[in-house]
């Protein structure tokens, strides 16, 4: 849940205040609109447990901008470690449910 509010909140502020030279305008802003969503969706759905939209939120959310931002070497870092996050906890989230199920049984 962490993750993903983290995530919501760093894109949210940088559409609205330019951080280290990095100013989003035009269509940058709808992307980072859309990032900031993927991460509050990650954070609601971790909250209820959803392993399998939080997967989704990472796949949509890594191979839009977290891949790229693996690569360089400032602080813009910080989001595809926090996708890679995203996809850790929805594993966690999967394998705690199918524990819980296992010792519920039949």
């Amino acid at each position: 849940m962490l993750a993903g509010g983290v995530t919501a909140a760093l894109w949210v502020t940088l559409i609205w205040v330019p951080v280290g030279g990095l100013s989003l305008d035009g269509i940058g802003v709808a992307v980072g609109a859309m990032m900031a969503l993927f991460g509050l969706v990650a954070a609601i759905a971790s909250w209820h447990a959803h392993a399998t939209v939080v997967f989704f939120c990472f796949v949509a959310s890594f191979f839009g901008v977290g891949s790229f931002a693996l690569n360089v070497d400032n602080w813009f870092r910080i989001f595809g470690l926090l996708d890679l996050l995203l996809l850790a906890a929805s594993a966690m989230i999967w394998y705690a449910a199918k524990g819980t199920a296992k010792e519920k049984g039949p």
